[in-house]
């Protein structure tokens, strides 16, 4: 309403201006106070005729008022004859005033009742003499006698608009008149100046060329009509206002083409590729080829074109106003009620041309006033227009673009206004299930609708006075009680500190967004998981809320909890991993890591064979940190490669030490399903022995079944390199997977071990003793070495010797040791030397 309440008052104050100073301006008319005068004209068809034979031959024809003289377009000369008498003894000065700022010449002739001549002058805008400051208003003064008669004769000339008012002013009527014309032009220009310099400097902030166009559209209305009403002689140079005058048609033509382009850019039709569009691009070209040909051409025929042109002009905004209403329906009804003032305006000077309506100062200077209230009422439409793209600006950027619905920033704003007033409530998070796998499957349009059924029925069946109003509705009727967080993820805020009763409201909406939305080639069923953080007792901080609340959503399950509160000792228990994580890498760049070596014993020969290698952690404030736990974190985080390298490292390390010392024993080493991947690890591993000048054949990897389906290529062609360089490769807890078998027929492993979990109570199970007994036969038919691990008593060693199998390890023989305590065991065994044990190469592998 802003821009309504505007064009009320600037409207006002010109009818309050009007009403006011409309008595000052004094009544224009061709007869002044005893003064007789007769008036007649001829017209001279072929612009030939000079004053001598006017005066002494031409044929006058008499009028009653100069404004019945036909005026008509072409290069025609109107002699006009004035026969001047004082009727009264008084002396009289008068000033004989014309309109002719568009007349190209205009000769007066003044000659005495004896037939002498008195005086003549020559005004006009022609090259012959171009108006000055003195010049404006036109006019020339008379002095008469008491009861003195004068004759004056007129020539006017002009290629445009012929049409020239002749009134008859007493000289103080004369001097008023000037002064409020003075008034009239200096605010149009100081009005138009001033909106042409902010709409400049709003473009050179904003840097949007619609402003420019609208700068130079009142600039050139400017000039325009400071050409039509001769005030332009204050603003340039006579010869620069003279060939603007001498161009009034061209600069119309270009006043309605930068009026088309001002059009094209504010309603936005170069954002579209269209019909419309192009029939602009047309219409500007067209506007422009007329305003250069109008340069050329006689005025009188260019101002045929121009006529003609308006209906076309005003026609085709009439269209983009149409056809583009629905882009900003606000916006583009100002434009529109702008163009009134114009449009009402527009019709006066054809009229005037055509003699439709009386030639008077009302009518001479309408054009003027549209155009100030146009230009003020396009200035607020321009306004408008920014008002409203700021509200876009602002729309995009606290709602979601799929979903349509206010986005965290705006939820952010609540929650802390919530916290300010030390409401207590809950925020609660929804996910949409399995949105992740389903979106790279939906179009574009695909998802927006299905997000956008989802977030309706969400909001719908959050439709309670428990659940805060995040929005009250932005262009919407209804108001929004969710918003979106992320991709599949929506937040709302429940004012209640009743777990239960939130709860039971949770699971309800739960239940109601289960059904199905229909998409156009497939029906996905609408499930979802939330979760919840409450204010205070979660924390009192907006980010620790939200951050809480997604915490919550990963404890969530589709199938059986689909509702989660946020669990503080859970998050304890993250928060104390995630530490450990930070002091992991620590160990790891700090050789602050322990490798413990559990040794495994030759049934054969009862020998030390070698040992495991088993990872150890003292943390200096958690004291020893299960294997179990940190190993998993590092998996988790991407820190398992960097902890493997350690490991080899260190044992390789080690195993220098051993040989040194005389003791050359296998080490068993475990890697993961991520260390296969990492690139060039044999490579890596040779270069660590070379470094430490340990043979590769002491080394045994030890792969779980799990690391054998992750990449079967990638494992195949580590594991054909790892033969080259004699490095043995074992199969770790062997059978608690799937595919043992199909592998163990595909790969050259040259090592089986036995899971605990089939050792223990071995004494005891005879269906464990025959997969026992079974599992070996079928490895050593293979080729391979058995290893059972988890031996806790002689009588399990015994059946193991029994059955073939080649290496034990366990409690039995001894705990896993520091590297020190195992240097002890290998002195207090060192009489039991360990035979070398051959193992027969599979087909494909070549000692290396």
């Amino acid at each position: 309403m802003l821009w309504i309440y505007a064009t009320l008052l600037v409207v006002s104050l010109f009818a309050i201006v009007g009403f006011r100073f409309a008595g000052l301006f004094p009544p224009l008319t061709s007869y002044a106070e005893n003064i007789n005068v007769n008036y007649g004209y001829f017209v001279d068809s072929t612009n030939s005729h000079i004053l001598g034979y006017v005066k002494e031959s031409a044929i006058f024809r008499s009028v009653d008022d100069p404004k019945d003289i036909p005026w008509q377009l072409g290069k025609k000369s109107y002699w006009i004859k004035m026969n001047v008498e004082n009727m009264g003894a008084d002396h009289r000065h008068l000033s004989l005033y014309f309109d002719t700022p568009m007349i190209d010449r205009l000769n007066i002739y003044q000659f005495a009742s004896e037939g002498q001549e008195v005086k003549r002058w020559h005004l006009g805008d022609s090259v012959q003499k171009g108006y000055t400051q003195v010049d404006m208003p036109p006019a020339v003064p008379l002095t008469l006698d008491g009861f003195e008669s004068s004759t004056i004769y007129l020539q006017v000339y002009s290629t445009g608009i012929p049409v020239m008012p002749i009134w008859l002013l007493n000289a103080h009527e004369f001097h008023v008149l000037t002064q409020l014309l003075h008034a009239v032009w200096g605010g149009f220009i100081a009005i138009m100046l001033l909106v042409a310099v902010y709409n400049l400097a709003v473009f050179l902030s904003l840097k949007e060329r619609v402003y420019l166009v609208y700068s130079g559209y009142v600039l050139t209305a400017l000039v325009q009509l400071g050409a039509v009403h001769g005030f332009g002689i204050y603003l340039f140079p006579p010869a620069v206002q003279t060939f603007f005058s001498n161009n009034i048609v061209a600069l119309t033509f270009g006043l309605f083409l930068q009026a088309l382009l001002f059009a094209h850019l504010y309603l936005r039709v170069h954002k579209v590729q269209s019909l419309l569009r192009q029939v602009v691009h047309y219409g500007i070209m067209v506007l422009s080829g007329l305003m250069l040909i109008s340069f050329v051409l006689p005025e009188h025929i260019s101002g045929t074109f121009l006529i003609a042109i308006q209906p076309m002009f005003y026609g085709l905004i009439g269209v983009l106003i149409w056809q583009r209403w629905n882009v900003g329906r606000r916006w583009s009804g100002m434009f529109l009620f702008s163009w009134l003032p114009l449009l009402v305006a527009g019709v006066f000077p054809p009229l005037l041309v055509t003699g439709v309506i009386e030639y008077t100062l009302l009518t001479r200077y309408a054009l003027m006033f549209g155009t100030v209230l146009a230009v003020l009422c396009m200035a607020l439409a321009l306004a408008e227009r920014f008002r409203h793209q700021r509200e876009e600006s602002v729309y995009q950027l606290t709602h979601d673009a799929m979903s349509a619905t206010p986005n965290a920033n705006v939820l952010s704003l609540m929650v802390e206004s919530l916290i300010n007033r030390n409401v207590n409530f809950k925020l609660c998070c929804f996910e949409i299930g399995r949105f992740s796998s389903l979106a790279p499957y939906m179009s574009a349009e695909e998802k927006r609708y299905f997000v956008g059924q989802v977030c309706e029925k969400l909001d719908a069946a959050l439709d309670s006075d428990v659940v805060h109003v995040v929005e009250s509705g932005y262009q919407k009727s209804r108001p929004y009680r969710i918003a979106s967080i992320k991709e599949g993820h929506f937040g709302f805020i429940v004012l209640s500190s009743d777990d239960e009763k939130v709860a039971l409201l949770l699971s309800s909406v739960i239940d109601e967004l289960d059904c199905y939305v229909e998409l156009n080639s497939f029906a996905i069923r609408i499930q979802g998981t939330i979760g919840t953080s409450s204010y205070p007792k979660d924390g009192k901080l907006t980010d620790v809320l939200f951050n809480k609340s997604l915490q919550a959503l990963t404890e969530t399950s589709m199938t059986v909890n689909k509702v989660h509160a946020y669990d503080s000792l859970n998050n304890f228990n993250r928060t104390l991993n995630m530490s450990l994580v930070a002091d992991l890498k620590k160990a790891i760049d700090n050789d602050e890591l322990e490798l413990y070596h559990q040794p495994q014993i030759d049934l054969r020969t009862g020998s030390i064979h070698g040992s495991e290698v088993l990872l150890r952690w003292e943390h200096p404030k958690f004291g020893q940190v299960s294997p179990e736990v940190f190993v998993k974190l590092a998996e988790g985080v991407g820190l398992i490669n960097d902890l493997t390298i350690w490991v080899i490292k260190r044992a390789f390390y080690q195993q220098s030490k051993l040989i040194e010392l005389g003791y050359s024993r296998r080490l068993s080493i475990n890697i993961s399903a991520s260390d296969i991947a990492i690139p060039n690890l044999v490579d890596k591993i040779a270069d660590i022995a070379q470094n430490y000048n340990v043979p590769t054949g002491l080394l045994s990897l030890e792969l779980t079944e799990s690391t054998m389906v992750s990449d079967y290529v990638r494992l195949n062609e580590v594991i054909e390199k790892l033969s080259k360089f004699d490095i043995e490769v074992s199969i770790d807890d062997y059978g608690t997977g799937y595919s043992s078998l199909t592998y163990l027929s595909q790969l050259p492993f040259t090592e089986l071990k036995i899971d605990r979990s089939f050792i223990t109570g071995l004494t005891s199970n005879p269906r464990q003793q025959n997969i026992v007994r079974t599992t070996t036969e079928m490895a050593k038919s293979l080729g391979l070495m058995v290893v059972a691990e988890g031996v806790e008593d002689l009588e399990t060693a015994v059946i193991l010797k029994r059955y073939g199998v080649d290496i034990a390890q366990g409690y039995h023989y001894s705990r896993p040791l520091s590297f020190s305590q195992y240097l002890l065991y290998l002195k207090r065994t060192s009489h039991q030397i360990p035979i070398s044990v051959k193992h027969p190469r599979r087909q494909g592998s070549q000692p290396g």
